[in-house]
């Protein structure tokens, strides 16, 4: 990001980056979304009636499980949580109907940005993700006051901002903004990317920690065939990226990876 788009995401808690992936780049995206839900559900379930979601980090995508290592988004991860950033996950999700208002951490200390964009035009009445400019820098009581404000409006009724986005284009947001979509489509094809400043405080290191058995929480509630966040192919890095190497390493170090359904055990 150039310094302008950076003072702008850190003013209002999102930026829009056009056309940040080309065709050839959405055409594997588009496979390798169809590939995994395929490969995670059942075909009833994979009708269009239900939210899916699954994470990316499995042999059957290599590119997705990769994703997280492409300057595309790491570059512009560093400029907002600094260098040492650590990539946390690469997931999808089949959109269906509205989402509510909320922040992607309950932790308002937490620095972590979120890279979301979507397989199909959007728009403000068609699903477009909602942003609440300014949002992540409420703190405290006045955080809670918002909060609680939030829950006790309808959605459409709140200020807000609908970014429209045709395929390619890629929104960055700081994970502790509200967001919200309303009025789309029940097959929204979207894909994220979390990446979160390394830990160093014991209660920085606990937060991250219970992100990620949040996570594991997920797939056992969207009841996926797969059962852990990183897969043992992920965590063996068969490609030797010294990137993916050095987050494994600080997983490792924290007692990220031994939580129950976060990484996959090694085989005997």
């Amino acid at each position: 990001m150039n310094s302008e788009q950076l003072r702008f995401f850190k003013t209002f808690g999102y930026i829009l980056l056009p056309q940040h992936l080309n065709a050839d780049a959405l055409a594997q995206l588009a496979r390798d979304h169809e590939d995994a839900l395929t490969a995670q559900y059942p075909a009833e379930r994979n009708d269009g009636s239900e939210r899916l979601w699954t994470r990316m980090t499995d042999e059957s995508t290599p590119f997705a499980a990769a994703l997280m290592e492409d300057p595309r988004f790491l570059g512009p991860a560093q400029q907002i949580c600094g260098d040492d950033v650590l990539g946390i996950g690469v997931d999808i999700n089949r959109y269906v109907s509205t989402t509510t208002w909320h922040p992607d951490t309950g932790d308002a200390n937490q620095i972590a940005c979120k890279f979301i964009f979507y397989l199909d035009a959007l728009g403000a009445d068609s699903g477009a993700l909602r942003i609440i400019p300014g949002s992540h820098l409420l703190r405290g009581a006045e955080r809670d006051t918002f909060a609680k404000a939030i829950r006790d409006t309808p959605l459409t009724n709140v200020p807000c901002q609908a970014i429209a986005t045709e395929p390619g284009d890629v929104i960055a947001f700081d994970i502790r903004t509200w967001h919200a979509s309303h009025g789309g489509s029940d097959n929204r094809r979207a894909w994220n990317l979390d990446y979160f400043a390394n830990p160093q405080s014991p209660e920085e290191i606990e937060s991250i920690r219970a992100l990620g058995l949040g996570h594991a929480g997920s797939i056992k509630d969207f009841k996926t065939r797969r059962q852990y966040n990183y897969s043992r192919n992920w965590l063996d890095n068969p490609q030797q990226s010294p990137i993916r190497q050095r987050w494994i390493d600080r997983f490792e170090k924290i007692d990220y990876l031994d939580q129950p359904g976060v990484g996959e055990p090694a085989r005997a």
